[in-house]
């Protein structure tokens, strides 16, 4: 079964308004995307070789050199 009247210029300009929010709703889509996708993220940042090397010296409040289990602890003093 076809349409009883096909007038295409017709038909284009009542669609216009729709089919120009669908286009500027996928442009912004797309420039969400690219935005979020190389926004930088602190949390996520690639840690420098001075900071790797610093946090391998000094894990938990205990140095890498001494055994796990052991504390220090102050001189007492009378």
């Amino acid at each position: 079964m076809t349409a009883p009247q096909t007038n295409v210029e017709r038909q284009a300009k009542r669609h216009s308004p729709a089919l120009t929010g669908i286009t500027i709703a996928i442009a912004l889509a797309v420039l969400a995307a690219i935005v979020f996708a190389f926004w930088p993220n602190p949390d996520d940042a690639t840690p420098t070789a001075a900071s790797v090397e610093e946090a391998g010296t000094q894990v938990g409040g205990i140095s890498a050199g001494e055994p796990a289990g052991t504390t220090q602890t102050p001189p007492a003093t009378e």
